[in-house]
């Protein structure tokens, strides 16, 4: 029931989507959806946190440095690209329209980015105490950085596919984070 309502949310978006063409397109009855997940947005909830925000939101070990926690959700969303680009394009186009979705939708996106936002912050000051990260920027700053940039490259992704290489894109953006937050030698640590 996740492809079907992911390929209709990708040709219609999630707004002009319903949830009985969701359980028709899956193969079902028109009331799947309902019987399974209660609701649309019950639906939407479950895809979101199962097929984008865990695969983004990953755990490095416990012994991971904050430079290293920083970076792997960088390295997660490449490899999302990388494996699964029309999942990845379906949640963006699903971020961007909240834009327009002053209920459910909009309410849910905007709690995850401030929670993923403030998951960089900590991870950039876990790095500076612990030496993986300069002491030169702001956490704040750097994590809000981070999410409009990624959220731009996602915005030129969905209006450019056929001009946009989204697996090199991210490559680079991921090294050019690594080498902005590293320590320059020499350079005071926590």
């Amino acid at each position: 029931m996740a492809a079907a309502a992911i390929e209709l949310i990708v040709e219609k978006g999630y707004a002009n989507t319903t949830a009985r063409e969701i359980g028709l397109r899956a193969g079902y009855s028109r009331a799947m959806v309902a019987e399974r997940f209660g609701t649309k947005d019950a639906l939407l909830d479950t895809i979101l946190e199962r097929n984008y925000e865990r695969r983004i939101d990953v755990d490095p070990a416990p012994s991971a440095t904050g430079f290293d926690r920083l970076l792997a959700p960088l390295d997660a969303l490449y490899t999302f690209a990388k494996e699964d680009p029309q999942l990845l394009r379906a949640m963006f186009i699903l971020n961007f329209e909240a834009v327009h979705d002053p209920g459910v939708l909009r309410g849910r996106i905007q709690r995850w980015l401030a929670g993923f936002v403030a998951r960089l912050a900590e991870a950039v000051r876990v790095g500076q105490a612990d030496g993986s990260v300069t002491c030169d920027v702001d956490a704040e700053d750097a994590s809000q950085e981070i999410l409009a940039t990624g959220i731009g490259y996602a915005y030129l992704w969905i209006v450019t596919p056929d001009e946009f290489d989204v697996e090199s894109t991210l490559a680079h953006w991921r090294n050019r984070v690594a080498n902005s937050l590293r320590p320059r030698s020499g350079a005071h640590t926590a």
